[in-house]
């Protein structure tokens, strides 16, 4: 029978990174809330859920630049050492006493999965939720919150293709979310295939072929193929890609729809990608780093690293991007045989073998699908329909689609460098599909399309404040992204975003805004590139430049370095955030103190 819990004032979904970047904000701001965070892991974390740690996970960041900025993640207190790249149960021990320093522990409610959410006559969702525990998979609650905020992320449900053949194949098939589970099928296996070109394929690949079997890497022709994989210092500066990301002098590099307009940023930006010669600029500035990542790789010394070589510029990557952070040299296990190279697709499975598409025959002990996550949220929304008010789809009607071209007029018209589709290089030999995305343009429909990223656009959905979705988005610099986003939406909730308060609301605007950001973010990343913009925002240089739009919705400074020079040379990182949410909540006692009518 189901249970009925007193109503609660907000309910989180999800306890990652930015489920519980949200419940320590939203307790700061608002500490007599009634909030409980629910997850269906059976640990917190999300993707660094303590279940889902498979052998020689690590960050794509370095120590110091994958924290809170409150909480610091010291090497005294967790197993990290300076300049590494930070281990899967680190990330997890951080988050574990994460939550108990802020006092969160007790609000997080595990192995309890959201089925359904259904938006009731009074505003507020009725949650439905089932447990995940082994043997007590048929109890089942129902939660009556007036504001949900959904933080599962992107990493939640896998995509596993259906293969013709595959109930005969006989052997273990399965997705990499489950490969620390089903390690010691790859540890007794004498060969294994690994399908995608993504940061988990790179991993997959790695962790079989030291546990000694023959690994064969699988990527369709007619996919992103093989991501750029940087190492972890390179030029003769010794930084890290990510380093350049949160460098704003770098930043300007990346056309980016929502970067500054107007002063003198504005026109170095306007000259670097308005003007014929900027534009050169900034192609040299690509082109030099896929020379770095080239040279350090070697691709053209040998055939099978050759295949390896990303097809597209660095300029259309996405985060489907890795860093070279394993404990030995990648590229030498393909030198040495332990790892062959195929482009094609798997066409059919039968007994112990796939079959592809240019006539190769692989047998198989195992089968991994690095085949990424299903994007959208993990949960039924009701009414049905309320998908397409909640942004969760397009709205195909006339308005829609002149927004939709006007969007794009403007896009085209301020970054000319985005008006063609990538430029695809495969390795010689391979036949292309006539029909993908690198020939044709693809005519599916966004499956975001959120406000800043985060709320539903829909006028009735905007004007309750009862959803937003903190999250649904891939960062390069994701922590700090989520800091600021879980003060966004609070701020929101609250109706305290100045330029959206209910007095000054301009509709239209916050309608076109919101086609804009995602209709950029769809030709910035696209899927013949690899990247994920046809799905979900990808932001990767345009992190800072997004964080900045985030911070001037609030009333906080967006230039936070101390002197000129700071500010332009010198990375962000999360310590340039430190007291933010402190500093919000003061600036808003203040803007109070000075309506207040002045005293006799």
């Amino acid at each position: 029978m189901d249970e009925t819990i007193e109503r609660l004032d907000i309910a989180i979904i999800g306890a990652g990174w930015h489920g519980l970047a949200m419940a320590k904000t939203y307790r700061e701001v608002l500490p007599d809330a009634k909030m409980l965070i629910f997850d269906g892991a059976q640990s917190v974390g999300g993707t660094w859920a303590k279940e889902r740690l498979y052998p020689g996970l690590k960050t794509n960041n370095l120590l110091g630049t994958y924290e809170f900025s409150d909480f610091p993640m010291s090497p005294e207190r967790f197993d990290v050492k300076p300049n590494q790249h930070i281990p899967g149960h680190a990330v997890h021990e951080y988050l574990v006493q994460f939550s108990e320093h802020f006092s969160l522990t007790s609000l997080i409610r595990l192995k309890r999965k959201v089925e359904s959410a259904e938006l009731m006559e009074d505003g507020s969702w009725k949650l439905s939720l089932v447990s995940t525990e082994l043997g007590r998979e048929a109890e089942s609650c129902i939660i009556i919150a007036g504001k949900i905020v959904v933080a599962t992320g992107l990493t939640s449900e896998p995509f596993v293709p259906t293969f013709t053949g595959q109930e005969t194949f006989n052997r273990g098939l399965f997705h990499a979310k489950d490969l620390k589970s089903r390690a010691k099928e790859i540890e007794n296996a004498t060969s294994v295939a690994v399908l995608g070109g993504n940061k988990s394929a790179w991993d997959t690949c790695f962790f079989a072929a030291k546990t000694g079997a023959h690994v064969h890497m699988i990527m369709r022709p007619g996919g992103g193929g093989p991501s750029w994989v940087w190492p972890v210092l390179f030029s003769p500066l010794k930084v890290s890609i990510q380093r350049l990301a949160a460098t704003r002098f770098f930043t300007w590099f990346d056309p980016c729809i929502w970067s500054e307009r107007d002063g003198a940023v504005g026109w170095i930006r306007g000259a670097l990608h308005g003007t014929y010669f900027g534009r050169r600029a900034v192609s040299k500035f690509w082109g030099m780093l896929e020379g770095f990542a080239s040279k350090a790789h070697r691709y053209d010394e040998h055939p099978e690293t050759q295949k390896l070589k990303p097809w597209v510029s660095p300029f259309w990557m996405g985060n489907s991007l890795s860093i070279h952070n394993y404990v030995s040299p990648w590229f030498d296990l393909v030198r040495e045989g332990k790892v062959t190279v195929h482009i094609a697709d798997v066409v059919s499975l039968s007994a112990g073998t796939a079959h592809l598409s240019d006539g190769g025959e692989l047998n198989i002990d195992a089968f991994v699908c690095c085949t990424g996550w299903v994007t959208q949220p993990p949960i039924k929304f009701l009414p049905e329909g309320i998908d397409l008010s909640l942004g969760l789809q397009n709205f195909d009607n006339a308005e829609n689609r002149y927004l939709t071209e006007k969007a794009r007029a403007e896009i085209f018209a301020r970054l000319p460098a985005v008006r063609g589709l990538p430029v695809r290089t495969l390795p010689p030999g391979t036949v292309e599909p006539k029909q993908n995305a690198a020939t044709s343009v693809k005519k599916t429909s966004h499956s975001y399309r959120l406000y800043r990223f985060l709320v539903p656009s829909d006028e009735k959905m905007f004007t309750q404040r009862n959803i937003a979705f903190i999250g649904s988005h891939l960062a390069l610099n994701a922590i700090m992204i989520a800091q600021l986003q879980a003060l966004w939406v609070t701020a929101y909730f609250m109706d305290e975003l100045p330029h959206l308060q209910s007095s000054s609301l301009d509709y239209d605007e916050v309608k076109y805004e919101t086609v804009l950001h995602s209709e950029y973010s769809r030709i910035r990343h696209p899927h013949s590139a690899g990247g994920a913009g046809d799905r979900c925002p990808d932001l990767t240089f345009d992190c800072l430049p997004y964080m900045d739009l985030l911070c001037t919705d609030l009333g906080l400074k967006k230039y936070r370095k101390t002197g000129i020079i700071c500010e332009i040379w010198y990375r962000y990182g999360p310590a340039d955030f430190q007291g933010m949410v402190q500093d919000w909540i003061s600036r808003r006692e203040r803007l109070a103190q000075s309506k207040m009518p002045n005293s006799m």
